[in-house]
Parts: structure tokens; sequence; C-alpha cells
């Protein structure tokens, strides 16, 4: 197994040693190249995982007290961490829904 490994290495190796380099220039996007959704929706993105940032401690802290107010919990400590990473997921996600409305409702 380890001979055919190296044989494949070998090969991969020599093409990448022989081929000539790939020449690129640089061309500037045009204003009309991308629709607008994938503007819309690289700003929800970075929002979301912006925001994921802040919502997952916040979430933590959230579930530890409910939890010690009473809440049922499960024992195993993965799915503690799953349920409030979906906390986490669901208020991110709330954040950059109420983003895209308000951007909406102000055009």
């Amino acid at each position: 197994m380890k001979r055919i490994l190296a044989v494949i290495l070998i090969f991969a190796i020599s093409f990448s040693l022989f081929a000539d380099p790939i020449q690129f220039e640089y061309e500037p996007y045009e204003e009309d190249e991308f629709p607008l959704w994938t503007y819309e929706l690289r700003r929800a993105e970075s929002i979301f995982f912006g925001s994921l940032v802040i919502t997952f401690p916040l979430s933590m802290a959230a579930y530890n007290i409910a939890s010690n107010l009473g809440m049922s919990t499960p024992n195993e400590a993965y799915k503690q961490v799953l349920q409030q990473a979906l906390w986490a997921s669901g208020a991110s996600l709330a954040i950059a829904l109420t983003d895209w409305i308000i951007g909406r409702v102000s055009d």
C-alpha cells in the first residue's frame, strides 16, 4: 500500500515539476457581472457568521441559566452543545433575516 502511494505521489510531483506555469492576468469585475441576489446572499452570510461569534456565548449563558431554573436538559454533553449551537444559529439567522427585511423595506 505504501509503495502504491509513493508511486502515485512521485507521478503527481513529476507532472507538477515539468508542467508549464499558468499565466493569469487580472481582470476587474464588471459592474453587472453578478446578480443582485448574490450580493444579498453574501451580506447575509457575513452577518450570520459574524453574529454567531456573539450569539454562541450568549446562548450558552442563557442555556445554563435556563437549565439552573428547571429546564429539562439531556444528560449527554454533546447533546447540550448541539442544543446551544441550535439556539445560537437560530438567533444569528434571525439577525440576518432582520437585516435583509430592513434592507428591503428601506429600498
